[in-house]
């Protein structure tokens, strides 16, 4: 048995509202329910078109649920994908069963958090508090410009909930009238309604080359400009609305957000304000705001003419606006990992819930869930790539329990819970092929292991585990006894020693290179640097070696080798089975021979390879990754069939980022074009490009293969080249001494290291 860490993070669900293009009336509806929703400023507002935009952005802030108040339709790909999360026009409201009345039908209900605010600061107050209802100018725009930057009840679907009342009641809050082209009285300390829908929610994230406050200058009756201040706002970020009608007035505002932007990053960096051009604004319009604001003795604010690209990510860029993660409380505790059952989970839930003896509950939410477990249980997993198949795997895992699941940026989501006695957590382990063949199934493909694969998978289960015990295979005189002892010869100590420790070097490259092997650790407790002694103790604990002697039979004259459980005083004949004394005197040695799988020629048919290009990997990934061993592929549309010697994922601990490796190994020939042609189009299936990883036992490439592998980069492939000077050291320090990376992070840094070393060089 062992524990997981079970990571808890509660927060409202994240609704994302499809408008109509250039319909100011449904982006109206949208700002007055995320008013009337916990966590509404944090909800992006999106025109269904242009569907690049609209896909950038929901990739972006990865919402729950959509809210569709479009008249239009979806994208097919859209409304595939959420198809189980989606929140018509027609369920923005709905009856309550005990009452008849009209509440909202979706979401957490803001009315809860208003009773907790009026129960723990505001019940036995009898001033006005700092919260206040913002009542503007009735001119054309100015009202709708409020409701954006402060929130409005105005414009929400017909109710029998008077939520600017309830406001006003429960907070004590006071109207404060907005004439036109003026900003908020007070606003440094008054508190609107659009602000009460973020109470006790903490930001998480959210980097990202705009700025965390910004000053944005635009015009408020452009709706453009409106909905793109909304979403840079539910990023996560400060942002300040100037218009440039009267931008003047705002003074007080821009100075405010430039000196809540001026903070130290670092030493030596300090975090300043963007200036975000709005939407529909000119160049010079824009360029007279700058001047004026430079003016201010607020500092040289970075200007942003451009407008802010959502979800443009790439491995080269951190991104543009980066949405950041929504928290109201969190939970760490753990489940007990037995076998292939794990103890459910009690969820927790959040401390807004209020019940009105009258009406039903009206609150539900989401909980995010990460795991961190098993790195010593390889045939499971515990994070996930996010993927639609493999959110399908999690789904079928998940027992009990209620709502949606799926998989965000962060792990498991489970989103709609509601309080109906504590739901449970309670999922059933995921093994980890049934996470590869989900990611494989999604490319058209379908594998299934082959017997090379079986035999590397039973050599490191034989051994015990991929990165302790399989160390001794990295050496290569250790490699060199397995094939010489896999045509079924017999090996001496003295044979074994001279094999392990020769310096002089042969067409295959030299044997003991104490470079590569003086800080090697095989055992617990081993002194350095590494002696032939404890390489041959690990060879016989393992039982990679099987003792014993070679017996001629004085009846039938015929030699042959016996192991150690064979014989004591005495031993029988297996070719006339007559019952012969031991020959002590005559043995000098014990003489071995390879055991269980060793047995098959060419260290397991490759398996060594294989095995030892895993360990870099998992070394790499300090143990985070997963793998399977050498699969039969087939193209389901093609119907071409494909080998690879092994595949490897790597998924984030605290997301469900993930790359994915397929690799080629080879003993010391060359690798061809077909191999070349065969991983390109395998990895052509994957929407996601893998890495393709190439391994060989020499010491480097042949100029041949290194053309090979320059073409299929130039091709736009992902290549990670290892050699015999990779995959025998412990660390790669050293190594990766004069390559573009030291100390290598990331799968691309590792991949940029060997090509410099071993493909460009």
């Amino acid at each position: 048995m062992e524990s997981v860490s079970v990571y808890q993070r509660l927060r409202p669900s994240r609704y994302a509202f499809i408008i109509d293009e250039d319909n100011l009336d449904t982006a109206l509806l949208a700002v007055a329910l995320n008013t009337a929703l916990w966590g509404g400023v944090y909800n992006p507002i999106v025109p269904i078109g242009p569907a690049e935009n609209l896909a950038a952005t929901l990739q972006a802030f990865d919402p729950d649920f959509l809210v569709v108040l479009s008249e239009a339709e979806l994208p097919g790909e859209l409304s595939e994908r959420y198809c189980r999360r989606i929140v018509s026009r027609y369920d923005l409201t709905r009856a309550d069963s005990r009452t008849g009345r009209r509440v909202l039908g979706f979401g957490f209900d803001i009315l809860p958090v208003l009773h907790h605010v009026h129960q723990n600061e505001v019940r036995f107050s009898v001033q006005p508090t700092r919260a206040v209802i913002p009542k503007p100018e009735a001119v054309t725009g100015w009202q709708e410009f409020i409701g954006f930057a402060h929130g409005s009840f105005q414009w929400l679907p017909e109710m029998d909930t008077q939520y600017e009342e309830l406001f006003r009641n429960l907070l004590h809050a006071r109207n404060v009238s907005v004439p036109e082209l003026t900003p908020l009285p007070d606003q440094e300390t008054s508190l609107s309604p659009l602000d009460f829908s973020g109470h006790g929610l903490r930001l998480l994230g959210g980097s990202g080359n705009v700025s965390s406050h910004v000053i944005y200058v635009g015009n408020h009756l452009a709706l453009s400009d409106l909905l793109e201040f909304w979403n840079m706002r539910a990023t996560g970020r400060t942002v300040a609305f100037v218009p440039f009608a009267n931008y003047q007035a705002f003074e007080a505002s821009v100075r405010m957000t430039a000196a809540e932007g001026h903070y130290p990053i670092n030493r030596g960096t300090d975090n300043d304000a963007d200036l975000q051009r709005g939407h529909s604004l000119s160049d010079d319009s824009f360029r007279e705001v700058c001047e004026w604001i430079a003016t201010l003795g607020v500092g040289q604010l970075p200007q942003r003419r451009w407008s802010p690209g959502f979800g443009q990510e790439t491995e080269w860029y951190v991104g543009d606006i980066s949405v950041a993660e929504v928290e109201a409380s969190s939970h760490e505790g753990f489940a007990i990992l037995d076998g292939t059952q794990m103890t459910p989970v009690k969820l927790i839930t959040p401390q807004y819930v209020w019940r009105d003896p009258m009406s039903e509950l009206r609150a539900c939410w989401t909980v995010e869930v990460t795991l961190l477990a098993g790195y010593s249980k390889h045939d499971l997993m515990f994070s996930f790539p996010n993927e639609p198949a493999v959110e399908r795997v999690v789904q079928r895992a998940l027992a009990g329990g209620q709502g949606e699941v799926r998989l965000g940026r962060r792990g498991i989501v489970l989103q709609g819970l509601q309080d109906f006695g504590r739901p449970n957590f309670h999922l059933m382990p995921i093994k980890t092929r049934d996470v590869f063949e989900a990611l494989f199934q999604q490319a058209d493909l379908k594998i299934w292991p082959s017997q090379p694969g079986e035999y590397a998978d039973q050599i490191i289960r034989k051994m015990g585990s991929l990165h302790g015990d399989c160390r001794v295979f990295k050496i290569k005189g250790v490699r060199e006894i397995l094939d010489r002892l896999g045509d079924g010869s017999v090996l001496t100590k003295g044979n074994m020693y001279e094999t392990v420790t020769r310096a002089v070097p042969d067409e295959l490259g030299q044997n003991w290179r104490p470079e590569l092997y003086d800080d090697l650790i095989l055992q617990h407790g081993q002194r350095e640097p590494l002696k032939f002694s404890t390489i041959f103790d690990v060879l016989l604990e393992k039982r990679i070696l099987r003792p014993g002697f070679v017996f001629r039979c004085p009846t039938c004259l015929k030699d042959d080798w016996y192991h150690v459980s064979e014989f004591g005083e005495d031993y029988t004949c297996r070719f006339c089975f007559t019952r012969q004394r031991v020959d002590f005197a005559s043995v000098r040695d014990w003489q071995y021979k390879a055991d269980g799988l060793f047995r098959i020629p060419d260290s397991a048919q490759g398996s060594v390879a294989v095995i030892l290009s895993l360990w870099r990997l998992e070394h790499f990934a300090h143990g985070r990754g997963r793998y399977l061993t050498s699969q039969n592929v087939l193209a389901r549309d093609t119907g071409n069939k494909y080998e690879i010697d092994y595949a490897y994922i790597l998924v984030d601990d605290l997301s469900t980022s993930y790359d994915l490796v397929l690799g080629q190994a080879t003993r010391f020939s060359d690798f061809t074009d077909e191999d070349m042609h065969k991983m390109s189009e395998v990895a052509d299936h994957f929407s996601r490009k893998p890495y393709l990883a190439f391994s060989t036992l020499k010491s480097e490439y042949s100029e041949a293969d290194k053309a090979r592998f320059r073409e299929l980069i130039g091709r736009g492939y992902r290549v990670i080249a290892f050699t015999r000077e990779e995959l025998d050291p412990y660390d790669l320090h050293h190594r990766f001494d004069h390559a573009p990376h030291k100390y290598a992070l990331r799968l691309h840094e590792l991949a940029e290291n060997t090509q410099h070393l071993n493909i460009n060089g």
